[in-house]
Formats: structure tokens, sequence, C-alpha cells
């Protein structure tokens, strides 16, 4: 039942997709309402714990690109400037970064792929001086509306770039996924939440491509599961400013 379920969440969101397209002639506009559409799902259907927004990811004293769609954690964690339309999301925040493209080409695949290098990359050095770093990090996504490309195709493109660019499975874009047509898992995702039926422990593949009209199910607990078992990583502000920031002089003690 519960795959029926999301069956039909998925359809509705296609055709919700396709009326904007209709609609929303401009493409900027289009596009933020098709991040609207997924954030409203995500809000909906993941646990209270977990907010949904858009803003930068704060990496020390710099800033993220502006991310579309930003899971964090609500609970344990603070967000900077939590009521305009741009917050800031601390390190130990973040769940899961989402990009959110209408149709997904060969270019913006790239484009994404890198993108998501850079950001795990920068996120990992943001954790250098905290006292306890999350074992699992935050996921690198994309989600299209709709692609060209087959699962299989895009698995070869990621394959392609990651070989050029010696990115290691860490680094890796960590599920892709086109509605209604299919997923690529990769990276941490893949690690931490793939298990084969019949499979041989350690014989587990780097990458999967999956077709499969049903992907917004595979994608939602993928991300579920990936995001229930992380525990939460403790605040510690203090510990993503420089080493050498002052932070006061004693003048007293007794």
């Amino acid at each position: 039942m519960v795959d029926e379920y999301f069956s039909a969440l998925g359809k509705t969101m296609s055709r919700e997709s396709e009326l904007m397209a209709r609609v929303f002639r401009h493409p900027g506009k289009l596009g933020e309402n098709r991040e609207a559409l997924l954030a409203r799902f995500l809000a909906t259907y993941l646990p209270r714990r977990y907010g949904i927004g858009t803003g930068f990811a704060m990496f020390g004293s710099k800033l993220s690109t502006q991310q579309d769609v930003v899971v964090y954690d609500a609970v344990d964690n603070p967000v900077l400037f939590p009521q305009t339309t741009a917050p800031l999301f601390p390190p130990g925040a973040l769940g899961a970064l989402v990009e959110v493209k209408s149709s997904l080409s060969k270019r913006e695949l790239v484009a994404a792929a890198r993108k998501a290098t850079t950001f795990k990359r920068e996120l990992r050095e943001s954790f250098v001086n905290h006292p306890a770093p999350p074992i699992h990090e935050a996921l690198a996504i994309t989600f299209a509306f709709a692609a060209a490309l087959t699962p299989a195709r895009i698995l070869e493109i990621l394959c392609e770039l990651e070989r050029e660019e010696e990115v290691a499975t860490r680094d890796r874009l960590d599920l892709v996924c086109v509605l209604g047509q299919g997923l690529v898992l990769g990276g941490t995702l893949m690690q931490a939440t793939t298990r084969l039926r019949g499979g041989v422990a350690g014989t587990t593949p780097e990458r999967l491509a999956v077709e499969i009209d049903n992907s917004l199910f595979v994608f939602y607990v993928r991300l579920l599961d990936y995001l229930a078992a992380r525990p939460p990583t403790p605040p510690q502000l203090m510990s993503y400013l420089p080493p050498t920031t002052p932070m006061g002089i004693v003048t007293a003690v007794a």
C-alpha cells in the first residue's frame, strides 16, 4: 500500500509541475515554484525534527552558493536569519542539500556533480576544529522533474567525470532522482544504505542506476533512512571560527 501511496503522490507532483510550465513563462519563477513543490513534499513527509528551507550553508567565514532545498536539523542546531528568504545554515545543521532541475541535461548534470564535490570538501573542512564532527556527512542530491537522459546514461556521465577529475567516493553526488523515470545512487548514501538482496559482503557496487516509475518513493525512503541513522551534531559554533579569532580577555578569576 505504501508504494501505491507514493506512486500517486509522484503522479500528482508531475501533473502540478506540468501545469506550472503552462502558467509560468518566466524560467526563474518556474524553477522557484518547482523547488517549492519538492520542499512542500519533504516538509510534509519527513519527521518534524527536520526543517526544510532554502538559503546558504556556512563554511567558516564564507558561504556556499544558494541552495535550492536544504534539509536541516531543526532541533539541535540554530539557523541564522531564520525569518528571511535566505537563512544561513551552520555546518552541523545540514542533513541534505537538494538542487532542483526542471529538465536535467548533461551540462546541468556535470555542473551539479562538480557543485556537490565542492560542497562536500568545504563542508568537511569546516569541521576541522569541531570536537564531534558527523560520522555520516550531509548528502548532495539532484532532483529533476524531467530528463532526456536515462538513469544508465546519467550513471555513465557521472563515472566518466569522476574518473577524469579523480573524484573520491565520499565527494560524489549521492543521489540523482528523475521524477517518474528512475534514480542513480552513489557516494556516501550508497555506502550507508544499500544492501543488495543475495549480495555478498564487500561486493556492493559503488553506483546503481535504477529505472522505476515510482522514483519518488525510492528517493524518499533512501533519504529518510539515511537521515534517521545520523546522530545529531552538537552545535559548537565556536569551532567554525578561525583559531585566531579573539574571544575576549579574562580580567578576573575567583
